[in-house]
């Protein structure tokens, strides 16, 4: 019996480019469960490659494995870990947040998202839970300065944003706010993240979900 279930966990439901999708963590969508930075990555990689793929020399949603990669080791090392992504050039460079401090284990409890936005020359964060990652935000924002090739050094400011109710769902929350602002920034439109409500964040979840699997069966 636990042979069946791990062999259930370890199926492989999607291969998409750069990530690689479980069933474990597909599973993660139904239900309660926190989400884990390969959702976040899929999605990251969907949006950059299909959504706005048009706007791609503008625009850069990193993967959280990379973000975490870039906050675990000395700066001068960020600008190899990023080489390929070009963040120089991008106008606007979004980067999900994890308050795992070890970087010996997988962990963490909590997501957020840091956007920055070169015309202002300003990292924005955002943080569905009162703040609790601006340490961590501010840290990886230091980080990240050389390889943005910012004018200057960037402002730091919190947008207020809808928060979650409850303590799983800040992962959804990263998810919908990187979409939302990425339309609204790209379209110079106002920021307006209102619609994220608890109703709108389990309507994206289970929109993925079967978003993932429609992409098995066709890719």
């Amino acid at each position: 019996m636990a042979s069946a279930r791990t062999a259930y966990a370890n199926e492989i439901v999607l291969s998409f480019f750069d990530t690689l999708i479980y069933r474990r963590d597909l599973d993660l969508l139904r239900g309660k469960n926190w989400i884990n930075d390969v959702l976040i990555g899929y999605y990251n990689e969907y949006l950059e490659k299909f959504v706005y793929n048009d706007h791609r020399k503008d625009v850069a949603l990193i993967h959280p494995d990379v973000v975490f990669a870039c906050s675990s080791v000395d700066p001068i090392e960020v600008i190899d870990i990023t080489k390929d992504l070009d963040l120089a050039g991008k106008k606007f460079v979004f980067m999900p947040i994890n308050n795992n401090s070890d970087v010996a284990e997988a962990g963490g409890t909590h997501w957020s998202l840091l956007v920055y936005h070169r015309t202002n020359n300003t990292y924005y964060h955002l943080d569905s839970w009162n703040e609790h990652n601006r340490h961590h935000a501010h840290f990886t924002a230091n980080q990240m300065e050389k390889v943005l090739n910012a004018p200057e050094r960037p402002n730091f400011e919190s947008i207020e944003v809808p928060p979650q109710h409850n303590g799983y769902d800040c992962g959804m929350y990263v998810m919908c706010f990187s979409e939302l602002l990425c339309h609204q920034y790209l379209s110079n439109s106002k920021v307006d993240l209102s619609s994220v409500t608890p109703e709108f964040v389990a309507e994206k979840r289970q929109k993925i979900y079967d978003q993932i699997l429609h992409l098995r069966e066709i890719m």
